[in-house]
């Protein structure tokens, strides 16, 4: 799979934090199927170290889970490094992707992909997204109970193509959604997490055979685009995250290739739609099940703050992020909460359950958006997008999109539920609801002087 699977460390109880001796089968399905609550299991009997023994790694997961340690994985580049431990998404989001670039060459492709994703930037953005929201709320504004995800999967892919693409042909776009879609499909993913040979291109049937005629059809839709815009007469004028890059510059005068322009733009577009689209499903479901902070949200809004907007948004960040961990590797052997992590040993931090710290957040597993109101959490107590200089590179943008689904459907309809709370469940590394975050909207006045956006 990759040359990080292979350095990886066997087990040894003697080199890692402490674990449990339930086999390795059971210990995935329990974290597949209840990431947060078996993590905190593991977290009450061990301290915030300790390893978990689960598939695909043949030695252990060290997972950070206290402030410090989430602290020390996330910033401490000597000891952890960030790149390799991105080997298992790598297939998918291309090797050279900065979510897979390794130090030193990471910090230079993060320079040259950051001014297209500066606060200006992304607030020039603010209509492209408003319209999209307004297209795509009829999709959700139906009778009876609607899972918020898979609408929220194709608005965030729709923002996805027009701001990071550029693309405005609807057959063009049509045929992007198409392919990504398939591309993305949990079925199609999952082939990343099956044993090595199975990954293989075995023909068109066998998981790895699907996996990559889909990968392939993505990759060449986005070369062909590249070519195209590398010849657009006009490409200086426009200000999609593509054409911004085809011109972005080094400090040596260099800029992207080809092949590097592709891994970028597959990193971003994969990773920048689902978890965005995950946090929106989340939050709408959230607020949903908690009627009296749905009401003073919605109070706030209609009054023309967004206080409670962004206090909400961080709650959801907190109680279910989207992502469930940011992985690196051991640089070299060393120690992690007083524990022992051997070199190449993948090491996560697991800040869904730094989030749940009821020394850090009383009542942790209760919704109170107030919390954050006026508040500033301890440094690394709250980090739903990750931290350090590997944070995610376009959290100005999900947060944009967030707010303006929220502000504008709020607008219009309340979320209530339409079944009880949904679980969430781990899928590569995101945390999902378990039946896609469903809700019931009611429809109410429009708010006094029309919807409005936070942006």
């Amino acid at each position: 799979m990759n040359d990080a699977f292979a350095r990886e460390p066997a087990w040894d109880p003697r080199r890692f934090p402490p674990a449990v001796r339930t086999p390795r089968a059971v210990q995935t399905a329990r974290m597949l199927l209840n990431p947060q609550g078996y993590g905190q299991s593991l977290r009450r009997r061990f301290g915030p170290v300790f390893s978990l023994r689960t598939f695909p790694y043949r030695g252990a997961l060290v997972c950070a889970t206290g402030v410090a340690a989430n602290q020390a994985v996330l910033t401490d580049h000597h000891r952890f490094t960030g790149g390799d431990a991105a080997a298992l998404i790598a297939p998918a989001v291309g090797a050279g992707s900065l979510i897979c670039t390794p130090p030193p060459r990471h910090l230079d492709h993060r320079r040259l992909l950051l001014p297209p994703f500066h606060g200006t930037r992304v607030a020039n953005w603010a209509q492209v997204v408003r319209d999209l929201v307004h297209a795509r709320l009829p999709d959700l504004l139906v009778d009876g109970g609607v899972p918020v995800r898979p609408w929220a999967q194709r608005l965030t892919l729709d923002v996805i193509l027009r701001v990071v693409l550029g693309l405005t042909d609807p057959a063009r776009t049509a045929a992007f959604r198409h392919a990504l879609n398939a591309f993305v499909a949990m079925g199609n993913l999952a082939a990343l997490f099956l044993p090595k040979p199975l990954q293989r291109n075995l023909g068109p049937l066998s998981p790895g055979g699907r996996f990559h005629r889909l990968r392939t059809t993505v990759r060449d839709l986005t070369r062909e685009e590249i070519t195209v815009r590398r010849a657009a007469p006009d490409r200086a004028n426009r200000d999609d995250v593509l054409s911004l890059l085809l011109d972005a510059r080094d400090a040596y005068g260099a800029g992207l290739d080809d092949e590097q322009l592709l891994d970028e733009l597959t990193g971003l577009v994969l990773a920048g739609h689902e978890t965005t689209a995950t946090t929106i499903a989340w939050t709408l479901h959230l607020l949903a099940h908690h009627p009296a902070a749905r009401d003073d949200l919605i109070a706030d809004l209609d009054a023309g703050s967004d206080r409670l907007l962004k206090a909400v948004v961080k709650e959801s960040g907190r109680l279910r992020p989207a992502v469930y961990n940011a992985m690196r590797t051991a640089a070299h052997d060393t120690e992690l909460g007083g524990h022992p992590v051997p070199r190449h040993a993948f090491v996560a931090a697991l800040f869904p359950l730094t989030h749940l710290d009821p020394d850090l957040w009383p009542e942790p597993n209760t919704f109170r958006p107030e919390r954050h109101v006026g508040e500033s959490p301890v440094p690394y107590a709250l980090t739903p997008f990750g931290g350090g200089i590997r944070r995610c590179i376009g959290v100005s943008l999900a947060h944009l999109e967030i707010e303006t689904v929220l502000s504008e459907l709020l607008a219009t309809a309340v979320p209530e539920p339409a079944g009880p709370m949904e679980q969430a469940r781990l899928v590569s590394v995101t945390l999902l609801p378990a039946r896609g975050g469903r809700v019931r909207l009611r429809g109410r006045r429009p708010r006094p002087g029309g919807s409005r956006s936070n942006a």
